[in-house]
Formats: C-alpha cells, structure tokens, sequence
C-alpha cells in the first residue's frame, strides 16, 4: 500500500483483523437490512480489486441498483446500492 495512504489513514480503516477482506462490507450490508427504509441506499468506498466481491455480496443480500463508479483514475473505488 502507498505511503500516503498508510501515513495518513487509520489501520484499523486499511486492515482486516483476519482473512475476511469483505467483512465490514458484510456487517454494513447486514446493517442496513435491519435500518434502512425501502429504497435507502448505501454508499461504499472501496478497494479497486475488490468490486466484484462487493457487488457479488451485496446482490447475495438481495440490494439492487448496484453501481461501481470509477475514481479519477479510472479505478473502482465507489458503490452504490439500494435496498
């Protein structure tokens, strides 16, 4: 990871505590099931690498209108989904 990223963010914002990359995505998805209105929406950013596993487990929630939208970079780094 760059050193601008890991100077500046918190570790516990960069870093999983095991092997589980997607497990905050999984409790904010989880999370929102129980809090938010009909048609309330999330907003995520993410790694680049981990889009697909992102979507995947927000339609594994059955949340719809999932869009990826692309930094200024051209990388993936945001979501966006309704419930």
């Amino acid at each position: 990871m760059n050193k601008n990223v890991t100077d500046w963010e918190p570790h516990e914002a960069l870093f999983v505590p095991d092997q589980d990359h997607l497990i905050f995505y999984r409790n904010i998805a989880e999370f929102g099931l129980n809090h938010l209105k009909q048609e309330g929406k999330i907003y995520l950013e993410i790694h680049e690498k981990y889009a697909a596993d992102v979507k995947e487990l927000l339609e594994e929630f059955r949340y719809s209108q999932i869009v990826i939208r692309k930094d200024i970079n051209g990388k993936d780094r945001m979501v966006r989904c309704s419930k």
